[in-house]
């Protein structure tokens, strides 16, 4: 009997094939299926959210091609149910006992995967942003482009917030922001780009001594003074291992994060705008979770058909 893991397993064997030769981006981000039970059908599901439902995390890799967005499909991942909550304190346990270990362990999955493609950078937002990620990901031909979470120390003692905005503008450019909701339409900023080079120092964590002491990287950051009432301005701190040695460097930064949207729709297309794999009747988590895995395909495919419609 096959498992989901076996499942992703053989998506990133189509995967790889398409993507041999190829620069690609692989976009790693989670999303939370939120599946009806009552006290007496739990179906076997953990919590998801802020404990107030229950369900599965699917943890997905999705390859598109750096030049023209094509989307190649799915590389690694991982889904699960939760087991009950810890009560350990986050800080208090090592990396590979939290769950945030997938942004690791997937992109390791991905650089295996991606193998005989001509370069990987790996996208995610801010809570990839892990100093363990930094440290010990990056390789020839391996990239990360990552926004940022934390106010990093860095290695000189100042903070990287502070940093960025030392930095001087660099250019300006109009872009054009995709539909989030109902209440975040599609809309364009006028942007002002600044970018540097900045080296973080490593954490006092004692599960982080093992690591480098400081880790060399490029900011770049998107900043808009002055958006239409009532929108959330855009502010964006990409940290990247990608040499970004002028403007138009940074400016290919940000043209590949915002292709990050992509994974945002694979979950659209998995549960609201599509499979509607939420509504799924499905009596046990174990085959919720092959269910989701197949549909994680399903939903990819969706995507790829998409852009072969719009050309």
């Amino acid at each position: 009997e096959v498992d989901a893991k076996g499942i992703v397993l053989t998506l990133g064997e189509q995967t790889a094939q398409a993507a041999c030769g190829r620069h690609v981006l692989a976009i790693q981000d989670s999303s939370e299926l939120n599946f009806s039970t009552t006290l007496q059908r739990r179906r076997g599901l953990g919590e998801i959210g802020k404990g107030v439902g229950r369900g599965i995390v699917l943890h997905a890799m999705l390859a598109l091609d750096a030049q023209d967005g094509t989307c190649l499909g799915l590389v690694a991942g991982r889904i699960w149910t939760r087991q009950g909550r810890r009560t350990t304190a986050h800080d208090d346990r090592p990396l590979h006992d939290r769950e945030s270990q997938r942004w690791l362990s997937t992109a390791e999955a991905g650089k295996r995967v991606l193998a005989d493609a001509a370069s990987v950078t790996v996208i995610a937002d801010r809570e990839s942003d892990i100093y363990a990620e930094w440290a010990s990901l990056p390789g020839p031909n391996f990239h990360l482009i990552t926004r940022v979470m934390h106010d990093r120390t860095l290695a000189d003692g100042s903070m990287l917030h502070a940093a960025g905005e030392r930095m001087q503008a660099a250019d300006a450019a109009l872009i054009q922001l995709p539909a989030r909701n109902p209440q975040r339409p599609a809309r364009a900023a006028k942007v002002t780009l600044r970018f540097g080079p900045v080296s973080l120092r490593r954490p006092q964590s004692r599960f982080l001594r093992d690591l480098p002491a400081r880790v060399a990287l490029n900011l770049v950051e998107v900043v808009e003074a002055n958006p239409p009432q009532g929108a959330e301005p855009i502010h964006w701190r990409l940290l990247t291992t990608h040499a970004v040695g002028d403007a138009s460097a940074a400016w290919r930064i940000v043209h590949w994060y915002k292709m990050r949207w992509t994974i945002e729709q694979l979950f659209r297309v998995l549960k609201t705008q599509g499979l509607r794999i939420e509504d799924s009747q499905v009596e046990s988590a174990d085959r919720l979770i092959k269910l989701v895995a197949i549909a994680a395909k399903a939903a990819a495919i969706t995507i790829q058909h998409l852009q072969a419609r719009d050309g």
